[in-house]
């Protein structure tokens, strides 16, 4: 029997044959199984990874990080399960454009060769970096994380492995051996409780446990609770779906508590990443999901006279985890300047590859727009564009304009933006006057967020409006300056 072998690849969700096998969904699989790189590591490679960690008398911070391995992560996956079933339900979710951007899947996938099969998505699949027997990945950096522990954690690095062990410990005695949907439930309200009290899990002989580890876990049960629900959806279980979605609403009506899961990468209409959101608790906690190094071509190729994008491998071509992530953002220093540019107390755990923020109260500009037109001022528009221009400041691209990641923040009406997931440093030979230019009309795009064209065409008219007035963006291209000095 052939090795399972490892490959990035993409495929060209909007063929007209993936798109018949994918719609309308069925209650059983038909696609061909192949093997994902899960958002959280699987049961059986953490309670591996705590055993290691129990046995061993003197834990480094290279055993904190075993945990880290993308390995831990697979899971196996029907591909007509790939795209949640939920989002197929959207008309022509797979084949409309929104501004040059078509659906395309893309990630790591396991597979036992040759990939073509016959199932259509693998027909149509191509390999655009081939891994072999074995996933390369960037990960985490001990140095980084070991200068980092203390100030994350206020704990040693045994003092950590101990308190990753407690916690497993606690995970078990809560959930028992089955781990029952009302067990798991009881116990992500416990954690929530633990986490609002400060308590902590501490007992009189033990100290609280940190709280960014029952941030992490508490986000993990619930991207579990969340996997159950979709797998329920997908095969009609609406007795399971209908528990779990009515315990998320509770929680999302009486504490704003949300988690959103982007657990799939599609190309034009959202990368991977998990986002808990906090309210009562202050937080929005974000985790990067396992991506390669890649770019994305718009209109890379033309196919049935339709233009597709299409990711391509950058650098090294790796894959690159949760704290991988975390290392690059710190040692960028990208996204921490651009925090302290507008005054935000965002916080970065290297050991859990979490970025921890203040919740901002208000609405999205999309959603407010909705609602009332009205409000896409040129004053308005004049603060989004700001963000740019400061990130310019601070030689960087943020490459990802999109209307609902500006909050108009309560009481004050400030503009807040919140995902800086795509920012990037410039490179040396991209501060020509044309490439600033194109940055600076990059940021148009966010008009193609609305998908409604009166708003769209309101955006491009306050954009064009304010790019072709040099009063107006002097006044502004200075307020960047200051923004931006250390």
């Amino acid at each position: 029997m052939n090795q399972r072998q490892f490959a990035i690849v993409g495929i060209p969700l909007s063929r007209p044959e993936i798109v018949d096998f994918l719609v309308p969904p069925q209650p059983e699989s038909r696609g061909a199984l192949v093997t994902i790189v899960g958002q959280r590591p699987s049961p059986t490679a953490e309670a591996n990874w705590i055993k290691r960690l129990q046995e061993t008398a003197v834990p480094t911070i290279t055993d904190l990080l075993q945990i880290d391995d993308p390995h831990g992560h697979l899971m196996a996956v029907p591909t007509d399960r790939l795209v949640p079933v939920e989002f197929l339900a959207e008309p022509d979710f797979l084949t409309r454009p929104l501004g040059g951007w078509i659906a395309n899947y893309f990630g790591t996938i396991g597979y036992q060769p040759p990939l073509a099969n016959g199932d259509p998505l693998l027909e149509r699949a191509e390999i655009l970096h081939d891994f072999g027997d074995r996933i390369r990945f960037f990960g985490a950096n001990p140095q980084q994380v070991a200068a980092q522990l203390g100030d994350e954690t206020g704990q040693t690095v045994a003092e950590t492995a101990d308190a990753f062990c407690r916690l497993h410990a606690i995970r078990q005695t809560q959930l028992g051996e089955q781990a029952t949907l009302p067990a798991r439930m009881a116990y992500i309200d416990q954690l929530y409780a633990e986490i609002g009290s400060e308590r902590g899990f501490a007992t009189g002989n033990q100290p609280a446990l940190p709280a960014t580890f029952l941030i992490d876990e508490l986000m993990g049960q619930m991207v579990t609770l969340e996997l159950l629900r979709r797998t329920a959806v997908a095969n009609q279980q609406l007795a399971i779906s209908d528990q779990i979605k009515a315990w998320q609403a509770k929680h999302q009506q009486a504490s704003g508590l949300i988690l959103l899961l982007k657990g799939e990468y599609i190309v034009g209409r959202h990368r991977r990443s998990t986002i808990l959101i906090a309210p009562e608790l202050g937080l929005v906690v974000k985790q990067p999901a396992p991506e390669p190094f890649h770019e994305i071509e718009l209109g890379a190729r033309v196919v049935n006279g339709r233009p597709e994008n299409w990711p391509y491998m950058t650098g090294t071509g790796e894959l690159v985890t949760a704290r991988g992530r975390l290392r690059l953002i710190l040692e960028e220093n990208l996204v921490p300047r651009i925090s302290r540019a507008f005054g935000y107390n965002t916080q970065f755990s290297s050991l859990l590859g979490l970025t921890l923020e203040p919740f901002v109260q208000g609405s999205t500009v999309m959603e407010a727009a909705w609602q009332d037109a009205n409000i896409l001022t040129p004053t308005l528009y004049e603060e989004i564009l700001l963000h740019q221009l400061v990130c310019e400041q601070l030689s960087i691209e943020n490459g990802d304009w999109h209307a609902a990641n500006f909050i108009i923040r309560q009481p004050d009406g400030k503009i807040v933006h919140v995902d800086w997931g795509a920012a990037r440093p410039l490179r040396p030979d991209e501060f020509t006057p044309a490439d600033q230019q194109a940055r600076l009309h990059q940021v148009r795009n966010i008009a193609f967020s609305f998908k409604h064209a009166p708003l769209v065409a309101r955006i491009q008219q306050l954009h064009d409006e304010l790019t072709g007035d040099d009063a107006r963006l002097n006044i502004l291209q200075a307020k960047a300056r200051a923004l931006s000095e250390p």
